[in-house]
């Protein structure tokens, strides 16, 4: 199951914590949330489930079939 955790701090620190996610599919869902808060990263912390490959489906029609 995906997950995201925001919290923000007593500063104006915002803290990403994101769970569930394979490979960079996290990446392209923080840049979005980074967008639209509108702050700079100091620092980003990648999971081991960032170094899991993705699950993808290759489909292959040989000639004649």
């Amino acid at each position: 199951m995906e997950k995201i955790d925001i919290s923000i701090t007593e500063d104006g620190a915002v803290n990403l914590q994101l769970a569930g996610f394979e490979g960079g599919k996290c990446l392209e869902i923080t840049k979005i949330l980074e967008t639209l808060l509108g702050n700079e990263i100091v620092e980003r912390n990648l999971t081991s489930e960032y170094y899991t490959a993705e699950n993808v489906k290759i489909e292959e029609k040989l000639p004649g079939s």
